[in-house]
């Protein structure tokens, strides 16, 4: 039996994103420390990244520190650690940028291992990175190599915008592949293959695509760095796929909502932004013709909706000002 684990969406950054505390990145940090613990209790052969290991794509907003840390990482491993490029890894969705400017291709020169095609080996794993441009014909071509070459049981890892059937988003251009797509391109036939995805950071569980053999895996982001409804109740953790038994989901043990979000904050803004919208909402031209900007905005600061707010109101009546 051979064990792979998969984490998805690292998404690592200093500076903790608007709604997350300061300790988003040690937050971050201990949980991959604890996937390296499950990779050394479970005895698996490899760990495959998922993409999105950076979260900002210009070189310039990573520092070194930060990825001396996922050095560390990638050390603390006790088997190979394959990864496989999301979007945020590299610039102009161009793979090429990794061994140029990007700070994935140091991780790279430090040990860890590009997954985009087969793994080396016998190790059955085989990635798929972020592409250009997805349509059916693309995700056929992605994995041309893999029927041609398939030797038994196998999970693929890539990152791309799949979605359960049926939860495919309804808006205009919205961006996804199918996964029927990916069924039909795997070519699975005896075999029921695991195919694992990053990208969409809400998790979607296991499931198949219209009786195909292919068993589709995402169990949510690594990252809580968005304040959704999702992220306030879900269990964080990763996937170990085996050979024999498929997909498990392994909890980590991560710390509650209410000390990874900064909730109260994020209540206050929002009341705010309602109370001001209210406000604006209610002054009709006609006052704005008797009222001054300047006696506007001094109404506006005394409902106390924080300095932010009061520069937004200033920029908004001054716009309606230029405008007569």
């Amino acid at each position: 039996m051979t064990l792979i684990l998969a984490v998805n969406d690292i998404h690592a950054t200093r500076r903790p994103p608007s709604s997350c505390t300061d300790s988003y990145w040690p937050d971050l940090l201990n949980l991959l420390y604890q996937t390296a613990d499950v990779a050394r209790e479970r005895d698996v052969r490899a760990v495959a990244w998922a993409g999105d290991v950076f979260h900002h794509k210009a070189p310039s907003r990573t520092d070194h520190g930060l990825v001396q840390d996922l050095i560390d990482v990638v050390r603390a491993y006790p088997c190979p650690l394959y990864v496989v490029p999301g979007n945020h890894d590299i610039q102009h969705d161009r793979l090429d940028s990794i061994d140029v400017t990007q700070p994935l291709g140091v991780l790279f020169k430090a040990g860890a291992l590009r997954l985009e095609g087969w793994a080396d080996g016998n190790l059955p794993l085989y990635g798929v990175p972020w592409q250009q441009e997805w349509s059916q014909e693309r995700v056929r071509a992605c994995l041309a190599d893999f029927r041609e070459r398939v030797f038994g049981q196998s999970l693929v890892v890539t990152h791309a915008p799949i979605y359960p059937p049926g939860r495919e988003p309804q808006y205009d251009g919205a961006e996804y592949t199918p996964a029927r797509w990916w069924a039909d391109a795997v070519d699975d036939g005896p075999f029921e293959h695991g195919l694992a995805y990053g990208h969409i950071h809400e998790p979607h569980g296991v499931f198949a695509a219209d009786g195909s053999g292919l068993r589709f895996c995402n169990f949510g982001a690594l990252s809580r760095g968005s304040l959704d409804e999702y992220n306030l109740n879900r269990e964080v953790g990763c996937a170990l796929w085996s050979t024999d038994g498929g997909f498990e989901f392994v909890p980590l043990k991560a710390r509650p909502a209410g000390e990874v979000f900064r909730l109260r904050q994020h209540e206050e803004a929002a009341t705010a932004r309602h109370r001001l919208d209210g406000f604006l909402s209610g002054v009709s031209e006609t006052v704005l013709d008797v009222l001054s900007t300047e006696k506007v905005l001094a109404y506006v600061r005394t409902l106390d909706v924080g300095r932010a707010v009061e520069n937004l109101a200033e920029e908004l009546l001054m716009r309606q000002g230029e405008a007569k």
